[in-house]
């Protein structure tokens, strides 16, 4: 994929803890140079800033994703308050460029200037804001100013417009859907990672142990509390505390304040304040401290203290938001409650005074920490990305109400469940209409044997295909609707099967005469056209079996049958699915693929609807990609790729 990575208002490039720079860029050089790595075409793209003549408007990162600077507004630095004015130009210099495959903006100024783009090449828009503003709000710290309605408006409609937003904890998941109302299934949570290679453990600083916070120099990260409390230390046992971190733009009062405050304490001697630091630099400071303290009032995750785990070095923090996910209270250090000085003070100095229990938290840390990393990051995002990209072409290839034509319960799960779940991540709508209740199938070993044959089985098939429905429906805010043919007025009977010489099924000898294999043909697309009717669906195309019937099955021959006629009865493309177990043996394989839709995300979706349908296979999720095995015991990898031709309905005899 051509991916974009948009930050107009920081470089990715920018040294984390000097102005805006912070874990936002730490996040986008992670999972950029990892997708990278991964195959994909990444481009991250910011503003010029820089006003020297000749700066390259390109370079690249370690990993080799290209980080491009577009022209919007001066080359000079901006306030951010005033950025938004200049996301208009931002869209035209992005629009300028080659389309990408995905877009995904990394902050709300990012959204404003990328997503009306996005939504002229068709690409989706994924968002990720890093800081939700009204959470930001609802846990402002003493002097810090409110973020401004217009930013609180914009951060509303690009959760609500964007085909994805990507947070990166369970806190921040929430506050997007309960305070920006964005629709459940289009948010889902990839925490970042941890470069292993730079952040690990090692010698701690000789003499006094050694506090660190790593930090921009503002009122949310609580810094003051962080000094407060070591001011509360007996002076005998007291350790040194390096804050470490640039001022952010517009809080040069609160470092004056927190300078002063060091004085007033009596601690100026004890306290070291260094500038921002390199990448580097900064895994040492984390290497060399005793304890990494993060006072913050809020932080979307926290990466800092991730670092410090792989660093081995126990965190405390405050337990809000983010600091849930990144610190593991107990194995990589301790959340603590409130914002009391003294009970800060009396942690510290409890860990520092238990160096077994000290020691026990630096060991488990790293556990925790190499459960992240930012291979696995990129793998999350590209597997949601494909999702999001799948689901775009679905609706551009099949139109916004495609109807499936199936013969049995399963077959809508197993041959087009992800190009269905597409549909509904889309918004549009689905049908599927099944011929049969496949009462005739065989049952695999377990549970459910004892239903082979006997009558109860066409009624635990319609319940099992039922349930499938309703995970496919879980997909996005479409819906599927669903009608058995004949409705109420006739109820077509499985035809049953048997296996040729050749691998492909043929009719069983013993098909009755209500079976739809028999059923004439005119009668059968009659039964599909008032099901549609009824449903009140305009069908945009049609999506049915191959004219084999995929594995030969009489009723699957004769529901391609019916769909392509009922396609050229109402003016509609007809798609046939390319069966990917008859690859190599249909002599129409080799067709030119109409559609190709990589699911990414949606095969989770497809695997639980499959799992749905207990009683004709079996799922077993232990390889990659997850297989499924029949009652006959064939077994088949889960098609994680669906792919679709197109059918012209006008050289085909209908009846």
């Amino acid at each position: 994929m051509r991916i974009a990575l948009v930050s107009l208002h920081t470089s990715p490039l920018a040294l984390p803890g000097s102005g805006d720079a912070g874990g936002m860029n730490t996040f986008l050089l992670g999972v950029a140079d990892a997708l990278v790595a991964g195959g994909h075409e990444v481009e991250l793209l910011t503003r010029a800033t820089e006003a020297r003549f000749g700066t390259a408007d390109e370079r690249r990162t370690p990993g080799g994703a290209v980080v491009r600077f577009l022209e919007a507004g001066p080359r000079a630095s901006v306030p951010k308050s005033e950025l938004a004015t200049l996301a208009p130009a931002f869209g035209d210099a992005l629009r300028a460029l080659p389309r990408f495959d995905v877009v995904h903006s990394n902050y709300w100024l990012s959204g404003l200037a990328a997503r009306p783009v996005a939504e002229e090449w068709g690409a989706p828009h994924v968002l990720s804001l890093h800081t939700v503003a009204a959470l930001k709000n609802a846990r402002l710290a003493p002097g810090d100013t409110p973020e401004p309605a217009s930013r609180l408006e914009g951060e509303r409609m690009l959760a609500r417009a964007s085909d994805l937003t990507v947070t990166h904890t369970a806190a921040e998941s929430e506050a997007v859907l309960e305070l920006l109302g964005a629709e459940p299934t289009r948010v889902v949570t990839v925490p970042p990672g941890v470069d292993e290679e730079l952040f690990r453990p090692g010698a701690k600083a000789p003499g006094r142990p050694v506090l660190l916070v790593l930090a921009r120099i503002q009122p949310l990260k609580g810094i003051d509390l962080a000094i407060e409390a070591l001011a509360r230390i007996p002076s005998a046992m007291r350790p040194r505390l390096v804050i470490a971190g640039g001022v952010s733009p517009g809080h040069d009062g609160y470092a004056a304040q927190l300078r002063r405050r060091t004085g007033e304490l009596g601690v100026d001697d004890d306290v070291s304040f260094l500038p921002a630091q390199a990448r580097d630099a900064a895994a040492d400071l984390l290497r060399e401290a005793s304890l990494v303290l993060v006072p913050s009032f809020s932080e979307t995750f926290g990466l800092v203290a991730l670092e410090a785990a792989a660093s081995g070095t126990p965190v405390i923090a405050s337990r809000t938001t983010g600091l849930l996910d990144a610190v593991a209270d107990g194995e990589s250090g301790v959340l603590l409650d409130g914002r009391d000085p003294e009970g800060w003070a009396a942690t510290i100095a409890g860990l520092l005074d238990d160096p077994d229990r000290l020691a026990a938290l630096s060991a488990s840390a790293g556990g925790f920490a190499a459960r992240h990393s930012w291979r696995r990051s990129a793998a999350l995002l590209e597997s949601q990305y494909s999702g999001a990209v799948t689901a775009r072409a679905a609706r551009a290839g099949l139109g916004g109400s495609p109807v499936f034509f199936h013969a049995h319960p399963d077959d809508e799960s197993i041959s087009t469940g992800g190009a269905i779940a597409a549909i509904v991540r889309s918004g549009a709508r689905a049908t599927v209409l099944t011929g049969t209740r496949g009462e005739r199938g065989e049952v695999v070993p377990g549970p459910f044997e004892a239903l082979e044959g006997t009558a109860q089985l066409a009624p635990h098939r319609e319940a099992e295909l039922r349930s499938a429905l309703s995970e496919l429906a879980r997909a996005g805010h479409g819906d599927i609707a669903h009608a058995y043919l004949g409705g109420s007025r006739r109820v077509y009977s499985d035809s049953g099967m048997r296996w040729g010489d050749d691998g492909f099924a043929v009719a069983a000898a013993d098909a009755s005469p209500d079976s739809l294999s028999l059923a004439p043909l005119q009668e059968v697309v009659d039964d599909a056209m008032r099901a549609i009717t009824e449903l009140g669906v305009q069908p945009s195309s049609i999506v049915s079996y191959d004219a084999r019937g995929g594995y030969g099955h009489p009723d699957h021959v004769r529901m391609h049958d019916a769909a392509v006629a009922t396609a050229a009865r109402l003016g509609v493309p007809f798609f046939a699915v390319i069966e990917p177990r008859t690859a190599g043996v249909d002599p129409d394989a080799e067709a030119p693929v109409a559609l190709e839709l990589e699911l990414g995300a949606l095969a989770a979706v497809k695997a639980r609807a499959m799992g749905a349908h207990a009683s004709q296979l079996t799922l077993d999720a232990s390889t990659e990609p997850p297989h499924f095995v029949l009652s006959g015991g064939q077994r088949h990898p889960l098609g994680v790729v669906e792919r679709f031709r197109r059918e012209e309905t006008d050289t085909i005899v209908q009846f």
